[in-house]
């Protein structure tokens, strides 16, 4: 099968999402009476036999051309919280629901780490990195990929604790490395301790046997001591075929007479031959300004967004001036562009927002890749707070000749006619989120994958908005939607839809 060239430079993560749920319910189909789709039962089968290739497609395990989804599932059992990490194969006819693969957590305070992918061996099939533990004690491991899909798990030999953040080729040298943000620091608010374990790149290409990296580079990111990096943001925007970085951090330095100077909470870092990554040019007040909300951040990526063939830095944020038409800052979403110069330094920030119609919080998780298959990238963000009648909102902004374009924007809620429900109705106070973009059934096409937390809660909503947060989230009604691409965008007619219980398992990773 021949595969597309995929848009997207580098996949950067978020952390997951906490859920879990019960049902056996596949794909949309059949409407019956109340404007949604009974659920097809989920999808068996086992993945086609892929082939190697000199440079694998990040989102294919297996090499068989369609792409595979990865997530971590946090759930409730017996009162006890159980982290679950699950592969989904993609196949002609869409994600492998009913015959997925899964690696358990061993029960108590054990929780997984952000899973990243690349190919760690060399051998022309990505693999799976990703750390298991409580605290922060936790052992990094592998998956490596292959032409039948993952292995079990085997341990990388790195040290305890180490956090690794993203993989891409950092020195540029065709093969791809691990990034470590290092641990701790004397003002970080999230640390432990004062004392920081520094940063570094791990080389490629890893021993499959040892778990062992060809080497390391060490790395200053730490601030003078007094913070570590909790998100790295990679990808390529100059141009090099090195990976650059974009680091975010956290600490509360106000009232601290003994923070240094210079502290920042978002950092641009450039890919380098001899030292992995190096300061980039100050660029600081763009990214404050572009990305900053509340010192923070609502999500953010690096991918090519414009269709020159380098990557850019496309970020969430909330506006300082204006007014949505709930009354609120409205939400927005700043692209800066990438050139041949580094980030910024070419043409200026475009930004879009709809201040008369979606709210604050719109632009959350920006992603990246060509939905309609028409070779431009397509942006696709999502809102947790759009009107007062729903809790969640996917927007599909298609590509034109310099970038997204919002006149032709396509909406996707729960209040669109069609979506399947074992229910009969969706909740609409689901927090429905866009988490991934992925082509699973390789028709050259992306498709959206949609998490709602509550989409099987039984209730067509209160007026009342829901809080989606670690505490309050829901542990029993999730949904997940695979909104199929289109050549006219997203087709809500054309959904595959699964719930947690359904990614039980038949195979399991120990």
């Amino acid at each position: 099968m021949t595969r597309r060239t995929r848009l997207a430079l580098a996949s950067c993560g978020a952390a997951a999402l906490l859920l879990a749920g019960c049902g056996s319910d596949g794909g949309g189909s059949g409407d019956d009476g109340s404007g949604s789709r009974t659920p097809r039962p989920p999808l068996k089968g086992t993945p086609a036999v892929g082939k190697a290739a000199e440079r694998p497609d990040p989102n294919d395990f297996n090499g068989d051309g369609y792409d595979d989804y990865a997530r971590v599932l946090d759930a409730e059992d017996e009162g006890r919280d159980r982290a679950t990490l699950i592969v989904l194969y993609g196949s002609l006819k869409g994600l492998l629901t009913g015959s997925p693969a899964r690696l358990e957590g061993r029960g108590g305070d054990e929780f997984f780490t952000e899973p990243h992918r690349a190919d760690l061996d060399g051998d022309g099939f990505t693999d799976l990195v990703v750390a298991r533990g409580e605290s922060d004690d936790w052992q990094t491991f592998a998956l490596f990929g292959g032409p039948r899909g993952l292995t079990a798990p085997r341990p990388l030999a790195l040290e305890p604790g180490t956090r690794v953040q993203a993989a891409g080729d950092f020195n540029g040298d065709g093969r791809a490395d691990l990034l470590d943000g290092g641990r701790g620091g004397s003002g970080d608010i999230n640390a432990s301790t004062a004392e920081q374990d520094p940063a570094a790149v791990l080389l490629g290409p890893f021993d499959r046997a040892a778990g062992e990296p060809a080497g390391s580079i060490p790395l200053d990111l730490g601030q003078d001591g007094y913070t570590s990096p909790y998100e790295a943001v990679v990808g390529d925007v100059d141009g090099d075929r090195r990976t650059d970085a974009v680091l975010f951090y956290d600490f509360d330095a106000e009232q601290d007479d003994s923070a240094p100077e210079g502290l920042t909470s978002i950092a641009y870092f450039r890919g380098d031959a001899a030292k992995g990554l190096v300061p980039g040019p100050d660029v600081r007040p763009d990214l404050y300004e572009s990305l900053a909300n509340f010192d923070t951040i609502r999500g953010a990526t690096i991918a090519d967004a414009d269709g020159d063939g380098i990557g850019d830095l496309v970020g969430a944020s909330q506006v300082s001036s204006g007014r949505s038409a709930s009354g609120k800052n409205p939400g927005r979403v700043t692209v800066i562009h990438g050139s041949r110069a580094g980030l910024g330094a070419g043409r200026a920030a475009t930004v879009l927002q709809f201040p008369q119609r979606r709210g604050e919080l719109w632009g959350e998780a920006p992603h990246i890749g060509d939905v309609n298959g028409d070779k431009r990238p397509d942006l696709v963000v999502s809102d947790l707070e759009p009107r007062a009648r729903t809790g969640g909102e996917v927007t599909l902004l298609p590509g034109g000749d310099k970038g997204p374009v919002r006149d032709e924007a396509q909406y996707v809620s729960p209040l669109t006619g069609g979506l399947p429900s074992r229910n009969g109705h969706p909740d609409v106070w689901s927090g429905f989120v866009a988490e991934a973009l992925l082509d699973v059934d390789g028709d050259g096409r992306d498709d959206v994958v949609v998490h709602a937390d509550e989409w099987e809660s039984g209730k067509r909503g209160s007026g009342k908005a829901k809080h989606y947060g670690s505490e309050g989230q829901a542990k029993t009604h999730a949904g997940f939607l695979v909104l199929g691409g289109t050549e006219k965008g997203l087709d809500p007619g054309r959904v595959q839809y699964f719930t947690p219980g359904d990614v039980r398992g038949e195979t399991t990773l120990k």
